[in-house]
């Protein structure tokens, strides 16, 4: 639509261009006209020459004033706009107030970050305090029972250090030399002593043989708990009883001492309690 406008501009010009050749050329040929009419009455061929050079500057000037031949003139061209560069150009640019979020949020993460970090070690030492009060309680509680625990059942010595460091090869040594009462003595007394301090059985000072049997019960293996019993009944046999026990009963229980209570762990310990 523009271009056509243009066209029909430039045509215009042209146009009147060429009008004003032909008045400049008729204003000539009329000054030539005007000469050679020498015998024509001085008077009306002046006037009539003076009337006509006006009306021909009066063209002229019009010519010349129309902004179509100056040379010098504005037009408006209308063009279909085109919206990629600017989308290009909107794209490229970043928007300052996401640029103002993003280090907002930097910051805040910055700052979460220092307050999860004091907040874990304040939870680990917090935690680490709690475990060793707890391990210092029990360690207390451990020696207040210990402390607390019978020292002798009946009049026998159950103390740990009133007894030899092998109680079972003494009794065997006491039961090869004939002292089978010593012998049986000092394997009930081991016994006794291993359940109270080691396998933590709740055995009184006046526990009678039986009672420490039943409280036995869940506190030691069918291994130790049998080899035990076997301890007491062959006890109360000979002390009670009179019997006489053979060499060959003796060697097996002053030999599964150390295998029996010695080597196997308290159930108490195997179950974390």
């Amino acid at each position: 639509m523009s271009n056509k406008a243009c066209a029909m501009r430039s045509l215009r010009a042209e146009l009147l261009r060429a009008l004003a050749g032909v008045v400049l050329a008729a204003a000539c040929a009329g000054g030539t006209f005007a000469q050679d009419a020498a015998s024509a009455p001085a008077s009306a061929a002046s006037t009539a020459i003076d009337a006509r050079a006006a009306r021909v500057e009066s063209a002229v000037d019009k010519l010349r004033a129309d902004p179509l031949l100056s040379g010098k003139h504005t037009e408006h061209r209308l063009r279909w706009k085109d919206g990629e560069p600017e989308t290009k150009k909107k794209s490229d640019e970043v928007d300052p107030s996401l640029l103002k979020w993003l280090a907002e949020f930097a910051r805040f993460v910055n700052d979460m970050s220092r307050f999860l970090l004091w907040g874990i070690v304040v939870v680990l030492v917090a935690l680490a305090l709690v475990s060793v009060r707890h391990v210092v309680q029990l360690r207390a509680f451990r020696r207040a029972k210990a402390a607390s625990a019978v020292s002798h059942v009946r009049d026998l010595d159950v103390r740990p250090e009133s007894l030899p460091d092998d109680v079972g090869a003494a009794a065997w040594a006491l039961w090869q030399s004939g002292q089978v009462p010593a012998a049986l003595s000092l394997l009930y007394r081991g016994a006794l002593s291993r359940m109270i301090h080691r396998f933590q059985v709740p055995i009184t000072a006046s526990a009678t043989e039986g009672e420490c049997l039943e409280l036995a019960r869940g506190r030691l293996e069918s291994t130790a708990l049998r080899y035990v019993t076997q301890v007491v009944r062959a006890w109360e046999a000979n002390i009670y009883g009179g019997r006489t026990l053979s060499l060959a009963m003796g060697e097996a229980l002053c030999t599964g001492f150390g295998q029996r209570l010695d080597a196997s762990a308290p159930l108490a310990a195997e179950n974390g309690s």
